[in-house]
């Protein structure tokens, strides 16, 4: 296997051509002569060039999410190339920190979450693919079309997490759908005709009806376990049919018969209740892996008032505006709908995208907000947006081509405007508003200070990723191979597990309950691990008798394949496994049904390797002595493992965690971070638990810290490695006069006071 860090390299150098043709410089020379021309009109002058300095630590923010390394910071500024800042910009463009910074964006935007609803797979795979497309850099357009017109299997690569994020809400996902790629809120209209828009309610309904058939799977609805649950629901439903197989008429029974009836009846549903146990450990590691679509008639509703329709007619697909949608025969709907939304023809579509990669690059959108305009917005610089969405479209929507151009200015490039931009006010884009670091930006920037290489692709983690979803892949063939008969005899095996155990989990689960009734918790969490112990036998059970012999024959038939022959994927005939050639157990199994948690840390063998070189590169430049250096790639290989950027945790981070305690949005709305201060951050930064791990003597900081021989040299890397400058006259005689007094002559004392100060919070 080649390095995944090879791989990388060459697909960042393959991005970097895609908007081949557009002269960056001269692009970016345009927006600044926009910008002179509004500046001119309205009697305003751009600010003051930004330092180095700021520079430095603005663009690994702004690409990278995160404060560059001390390393980093001292290789710019020590570069004399006058072409320097384009250099690092088309490096950071290129590198893993641009994929990590702005997954955490389009997560917030997209609402992506690694358990969205219903739980399964297709929330792990949705975040992979955003990852993956903005690592190839997908043009924007070719992203959308793809979520739009996702379909198939989880393992297929398609981003059916954008459907399942909304499962059974067809109408609120077309909602979303307008409100991100078109910058429009027709939400109102589901209800009544807009009433600040244009937009009516056939309008929404019109639109709703492209994607309504599009329907998310519960695992089992076909195939041979469907067959199965028909089995086992015949044989327990006996008991109200007759030997014709006629339902029963309860009320010709004498009272004799009826109470037999409800004895077996009553014997019916609780054995079906252990089958039905068996079926769930068969469905949860495979649930929601698969959308299609499914003819189905969107109707008006029945309380619809308007004339042109009468309350729940059948609404007929049509778009909002712009040219009717057309398609062939035999095409979906659906493929038409997204021809005519990422078209370059669709005004809004480019005008969002736009607008919104502006307002990253310089804090605030061009239009506000971002996803409400109105055909009567005008924007700030109605010219300068018009250009914008031209640009947009002459880079054929590659994201990274296009900022790389706004990155490139004049504007960008001068000291931030610190006033704060009412609502409502325009702004002439002098330079950058101020702005605070997001959640992600914050944390990322912490692990920067531990890890000295942040934006090595945590390899392990990414090879994790993409096996458990093959997994899944195996799991559902392993399935497609058994008969329905051999199925169910394996259910037999697991519902008499459940069986014999029912007494047993009654009582446990009593016994609990009366526990935290008595607030004695430890009692409880001991029975809580023999409940867990119980129902974990019983999912071992139904992979030891389902799971297992069903690989067993796939990797059967795998051998057997000819050269050239492929899998058709039916009962008896072969199938090629998806994740490798090894075998399964019942205990291994259940590593693939547990939830998706962060890896165990063990990379192949070349990733590994390519680690290890990156690792004694950084050993060398801190000038660890030879026999101290696997002491040294112990230690960091556990930080990687331990503390993970913000992009590579589940989205959302748990409650609680710095993350969601900093603003991270809870994937719940559209873009629901929140940037304001709080106590409870200060309180966090000031009693925080980071600061040890921070100053680690293996940490990034540590060992610039250690490296330096006099205080004054620590306190000009402390400087450096937090803020990316050297500290002031000023600073330097506060940091003197603190040691004079006997205040503190400790530097750990320096790192957290600077940690708590606007300087590091703030991106300038």
């Amino acid at each position: 296997m080649k390095s995944l860090l090879t791989g990388i390299l060459l697909l960042a150098t393959l991005s970097l051509a895609t908007a081949k043709g557009i002269d960056t410089a001269a692009a970016s020379k345009q927006i600044d002569s926009l910008l002179a021309k509004d500046w001119a009109a309205n009697k305003l002058k751009g600010n003051a060039p930004a330092s180095d300095e700021i520079f430095v630590r603005r663009i690994y923010c702004d690409i990278s999410g995160r404060i560059p390394t001390y390393r980093e910071t001292e290789e710019f500024l020590a570069d004399k190339n006058p072409a320097k800042r384009a250099k690092l910009i088309d490096k950071l463009l290129a590198g893993e920190g641009y994929v990590l910074n702005f997954f955490n964006y389009w997560a917030d935007v997209l609402r992506a979450q690694t358990s969205p609803q219903g739980g399964g797979p297709a929330g792990p795979a949705y975040l992979k693919w955003i990852k993956d497309s903005l690592r190839t850099n997908k043009p924007w357009d070719k992203m959308v079309s793809e979520m739009i017109t996702a379909n198939g299997d989880v393992w297929d690569g398609s981003p059916i997490g954008y459907y399942m994020r909304d499962r059974n809400m067809p109408l609120d996902n077309m909602a979303n759908t307008t409100r991100i790629f078109l910058g429009t809120r027709i939400e109102c209209a589901q209800c009544h005709n807009h009433p600040f828009d244009k937009w009516t309610q056939m309008q929404f309904y019109q639109m709703a009806a492209f994607t309504y058939g599009i329907n998310g799977n519960e695992y089992g609805s076909t195939g041979p376990v469907a067959d199965a649950r028909k089995m086992i629901d015949d044989k327990y439903r006996a008991p109200d049919r007759g030997k014709d197989g006629n339902k029963i008429n309860y009320k010709t029974l004498t009272d004799a018969e009826k109470a037999e009836m409800k004895t077996a009846q009553e014997k019916a549903r609780k054995e079906k209740g252990y089958y039905s146990q068996a079926f769930q450990d068969i469905r949860d590691p495979l649930r929601y892996t698969n959308l299609s679509d499914r003819d189905r008639n969107l109707q008006l509703p029945h309380d619809y008032t308007y004339p042109d329709a009468k309350p729940k007619s059948v609404v007929q697909a049509s778009v909002m505006f712009g040219n009717p949608v057309t398609h062939a025969d035999g095409v979906r709907d659906v493929e038409g709908y997204a021809k005519w939304m990422t078209s370059k023809d669709n005004p809004r579509f480019s005008t969002v995208i736009a607008n919104r990669l502006w307002k990253r690059a310089f804090g605030l959108g061009l239009i506000e907000p971002v996803d409400e305009i109105l055909d009567t917005t005008v924007p700030m610089n109605p010219v300068l947006m018009k250009h914008l969405e031209g640009l947009i479209k002459d880079v054929n929507f590659d994201m990274k081509a296009y900022l790389r151009i706004l990155y490139n200015t004049q504007a960008y490039q001068r000291s931030v405007s610190k006033e704060e931009v009412p609502a409502g006010v325009n702004y002439h884009f002098t330079g950058p508003v101020l702005r605070r670091m997001s959640a992600e930006q914050m944390w990322d920037s912490f692990v920067t200070l531990m890890n000295p290489t942040p934006d090595m692709p945590n390899a392990a983690l990414r090879e994790f990723e993409t096996k458990r979803i093959a997994n899944v892949k195996k799991l559902n063939d392993a399935l497609g191979v058994l008969s329905p008969d051999e199925i169910v005899k394996g259910l037999e095996v697991a519902a008499n597990n459940y069986r014999n155990s029912a007494d047993k989990t009654r009582e446990l689960q009593k016994q609990i309950a009366e526990a935290r009734v008595a607030e004695d918790k430890v009692k409880a969490k001991a029975l809580g691990s023999e409940l867990n112990k119980f129902q974990r036998e019983g999912r071992i059970t139904v992979n030891n008798n389902i799971f297992v012999p069903g690989i067993k024959r796939l990797e059967a038939q795998q051998a057997s394949l000819k050269p050239g022959e492929k899998a058709t994927g039916k009962p008896g005939d072969p199938v090629i496994a998806a994740a490798g050639g090894e075998m399964m157990n019942g205990e291994t199994m259940m590593n693939a049904m547990q939830s998706y948690a962060p890896n165990d840390g063990k990379p192949s063998e070349a990733v590994r390797e390519a680690q290890q070189k990156q690792i004694l590169d950084e050993a060398r430049y801190f000038g660890i002595p030879e026999k101290q250096q696997k002491d040294y790639a112990r230690s960091r290989e556990r930080t990687m493992r331990e503390w993970l950027r913000a992009s590579e945790m589940n989205s959302p981070a748990p409650n609680g965690h710095y993350l969601r305690l900093f603003g991270q949005s809870d994937r719940e709305t559209i873009e629901n971070t929140n940037s304001d201060a709080t106590v409870p951050q200060a309180l966090a930064l000031m009693n925080s638990d980071l600061l040890p791990k921070i100053l680690d003597k293996h940490s990034a900081l540590g060992l610039i810290l250690a490296r330096a021989q006099y205080p004054d040299e620590q306190l000009e890397a402390a400087y450096i490695t937090l803020f990316s400058r050297k500290p002031t006259a000023n600073e330097k005689a506060a940091w003197s006069k603190a040691q004079d007094n006997g205040q503190t002559t400790q530097i750990e004392d320096l790192i957290f006071a600077l940690m708590n100060t606007q300087q590091f919070i703030f991106i300038q």
